[in-house]
C-alpha cells in the first residue's frame, strides 16, 4: 500500500465531514491559498499549519506532520541537536514542567519559529 500523503488526507477527511477545502481552510484559521497549495505539494508546508488543521480536524499533529514529510528527515539525537548547551539544559527542563506547562512551552517555541519562517 502506498504511503499517504498529507494531500490524499486531507481531501479524504474533507469527503468524510461534508467540508469544502475552503471551509475546511477558514475554519481552521488559514487561507484557502495555503490548503490548496498543502495539497497540491506545492511548498513544504509549516508546523504553523499543520497544526492548525490537526487542532481543527481533531488529528495528533504528530501524525499531520509524518503524512507532510517532516519527520522523515528529523535527527533524534539529542546531543546532536543542539550545539548551544543552554538550549540543552533548558528543553531537559520542559521536559519535566507538568503537561500544561509544557504544551504552553511548546505553543511558544512553535509561534517563535513561525514568525522567523
Amino acid at each position: 500500500m502506498a504511503k499517504q500523503e498529507i494531500g490524499d488526507f486531507l481531501v479524504q477527511e474533507c469527503r468524510k465531514r461534508g467540508l469544502s477545502l475552503r471551509r475546511l481552510s477558514v475554519s481552521s484559521g488559514l487561507s484557502p491559498a495555503t490548503v490548496h497549495n498543502i495539497i497540491k505539494r506545492q511548498y513544504q508546508p509549516t508546523i504553523f499549519s499543520l497544526n492548525r488543521l490537526a487542532d481543527y480536524l481533531g488529528v495528533k499533529r504528530e501524525y499531520l506532520w509524518q503524512l507532510a514529510g517532516l519527520l522523515d528527515d528529523m535527527d533524534y539525537d539529542h546531543e546532536n541537536n543542539f550545539n548551544d548547551p543552554r538550549l540543552r539544559f533548558y528543553f531537559a527542563q520542559v521536559d519535566n514542567l507538568p503537561e500544561k506547562a509544557r504544551k504552553l512551552a511548546i505553543n511558544l517555541i512553535e509561534a517563535v519559529v513561525a514568525y522567523h519562517e
